[in-house]
């Protein structure tokens, strides 16, 4: 003991690193960036000059361009594990590669100059000092920038960060999103076709950055039932908006969001599509030759609601774009037939949740729209308390997240009729052992769930066995308490966690490099290695002689002499804790399995020797 006492007194003072302060310090990539000039009138916007250079950038670069670089990385969306840290390693690098395939670039893992000017971090070409409205762009600042945000968002289009008068990839992304939405020429630029479709100009400097819009237009020329449609357009709501909604989904136009009774962007861009698609002039209104096609007609006393919708009509032309409560059923849903879907149930429907959306309808044989349909809803059971239909389990076979050896048996019976299962029979139920599944079940012409029912284990030849018995921490002792104070931890035992998964341990959050410690003596029996993709990054397992082990993951480094089979002591130093593998934040995950099976809640054994407020080892 005191050569650990030692040992820690030679390491330098580390500060703790403060959560909020490392977000916080993800705004403003563009002001980190860009040099400004000095402010210009209101309505107008100054040309940067001076951008930092990141063409060239690689695996081993390190410093400010590089903290830009993944700033700019994180502000479009991606995960850069470690945060901006101004290292480029192959976090970085798989974060950048992975941008690169999302957007259709060459996947270096590389920053060419293609790379560059998609994440806005090349200099525009030579501008005047001022730059009207209809020409703002990325690296562009100010007020004009700010009308510009603040007219996207009063047309619904969803802005990270708000009005921040800076135009960075956020912004870019939101303005191709407006245009994708209204029919107008994807740039991600301002032209004038998109500023007049904002109401921006002369008067949004003055006045509101887009007008108010209007309701629903006096009746015109039609009468009778359909005249309360005429003229209804974007900023209209009511019961007569949900008859239009439910006509478009009813006629195949999805309409992203449901029959939600709002007359948003995404109801215009339906009813254009459906004007278009019956050869009626495209304005995104309804006029007469709408309402007599779509047969509308709310009743001629007064408003009366639509015919009831489908079970989860409301889920249905939910796609890239949506966000809110709807998403997660949808995304908890997905999960629940075994999917993986990175990023978990997080409420924002992005190109994960649309990718994961369409190897479901793929697996049902439908079109893979990437947007939800009436059929999708019915099967995946959305808005309703129950399980998606024909993927449940049948008692007596494994389920997600199992472990253990009918798990195990599944896998054996999955490998002997010649499906791959990465990682083998290891008694681990999990995106894997689910993919397998999914295999087989298409293979064979059986519903393909990606879950165990009586008709894929006889196929299999797999016979229903008993379930395990839960693990109890009966009889394990924890020694010594395994990080170096000060550190915090709570208990998030079961918390939700991507690709359906759910956290199995305790999360120790502390300062990167503070030393680890061996919480019971024992023997290594993995070791972990970080690697591009890796969930775990570096870790290790003790194990004991009666089966039990524990396990570190998203260590920083392994201590020198620590391999397999290297016997340790409590309280031994094993390594340094840090964030490798797919961790946001340096802490180390902390897992105990009683006899060698599944995992259970360490807290309660880790509280008791809570050694966070002091610097050595509580034994």
């Amino acid at each position: 003991m005191s050569k650990l006492r030692l040992h820690q007194s030679q390491q330098r003072p580390r500060r703790f690193a403060v959560r909020g302060v490392c977000i916080a310090t993800l705004a403003g990539l563009t002001l980190t960036a860009l040099t400004p000039t000095a402010s210009a009138a209101p309505g107008t916007v100054q040309a940067p000059t001076r951008v930092q250079t990141v063409v060239g950038l690689r695996q081993g670069s390190t410093g400010t361009d590089v903290t830009t670089l993944q700033k700019a990385l994180i502000d479009a969306g991606v995960t850069v594990p470690g945060g901006a840290d101004g290292v480029f390693g192959s976090a970085t690098k798989s974060a950048l590669t992975a941008y690169q395939s999302r957007s259709g670039l060459s996947t270096t893992g590389e920053v060419d100059a293609a790379t560059a000017a998609a994440l806005g971090l090349t200099a525009p070409a030579p501008a005047p000092a001022a730059v009207a409205s209809d020409g703002l762009a990325v690296g562009a600042q100010g007020d004009a920038v700010k009308q510009l945000q603040n007219a996207l968002m009063s047309f619904g289009v969803f802005l990270p960060g708000g009005a921040d008068g800076l135009f960075g990839a956020a912004t870019r992304t939101a303005v191709s999103n407006f245009q994708r939405w209204n029919g107008l020429a994807v740039t991600g630029t301002v032209d004038a076709a998109t500023a007049s479709k904002l109401k921006l100009g002369s008067a949004a400097a003055t006045s509101t950055p887009a007008a108010t819009p209007t309701a629903v237009a006096a009746p015109t020329a039609t009468s009778g039932a359909g005249a309360a449609f005429v003229g209804m357009n974007v900023g209209a709501r009511g019961d007569n908006v949900k008859v239009l909604q439910r006509a478009l989904i009813a006629a195949g136009v999805p309409v992203r969001g449901g029959a939600d009774g709002v007359f948003g962007l995404a109801t215009a861009a339906a009813l254009t599509t459906y004007q278009q698609a019956n050869g009626l002039a495209a304005t995104g209104v309804v006029d007469d030759a709408v309402i007599a096609k779509l047969a509308l007609a709310p009743g001629a006393a007064a408003p009366t609601p639509a015919p009831a919708p489908t079970t989860g009509g409301s889920y249905v032309g939910i796609t890239v774009g949506s966000n809110g409560a709807l998403v997660k059923d949808l995304q908890r849903a997905l999960m629940q037939t075994g999917l993986t879907l990175r990023g978990g149930a997080d409420g924002v429907f992005g190109n994960m949740t649309r990718a994961s959306l369409q190897q479901y309808q793929q697996s049902q044989g439908r079109a893979q729209t990437g947007a939800v349909t009436d059929a999708d809803a019915t099967a995946l059971a959305l808005g309703t308390s129950g399980a998606p239909q024909g993927v449940s389990s049948q008692a007596g076979f494994a389920v997600f997240g199992e472990r253990g050896d009918r798990v195990k048996a599944l896998q054996q019976s999955l490998l002997r009729v010649g499906i791959p299962l990465s990682g083998g029979a290891d008694g681990v139920f999990g995106a894997a052992t689910s993919g397998a599944i999914l295999a087989f079940q298409r293979r064979e012409g059986l519903p393909a769930t990606g879950k165990v029912d009586q008709a894929t284990a006889d196929r299999l030849g797999n016979a229903a066995a008993p379930a395990p018995t839960p693990p109890s921490s009966a009889g394990v002792a924890l020694e010594v308490f395994p990080v170096q104070g000060r550190c915090w931890f709570g208990d998030t035992w079961q918390a939700p966690r991507s690709g359906g998964r759910l956290h199995e341990g305790v999360d120790v959050i502390a300062a990167r490099g503070n030393l680890l410690y061996a919480a019971v003596s024992g023997r290594i029996s993995k070791i972990y290695v970080d690697s591009p993709g890796s969930l775990a990054g570096n870790g290790l397992r003790i194990a004991q002689d009666n089966g039990t082990y524990i396990t570190y993951l998203h260590m920083d480094t392994i201590a020198p002499g620590i391999g397999l089979g290297v016997p340790v002591t409590a309280g031994q130093v094993v390594g340094t804790l840090g964030s490798t593998g797919n961790a946001a934040t340096p802490h180390l995950h902390f897992e105990v399995h009683p006899g060698g099976g599944a995992a259970v809640n360490p807290f309660p054994l880790v509280k008791p020797i809570d050694a966070c407020n002091v610097t050595a080892p509580r034994s």
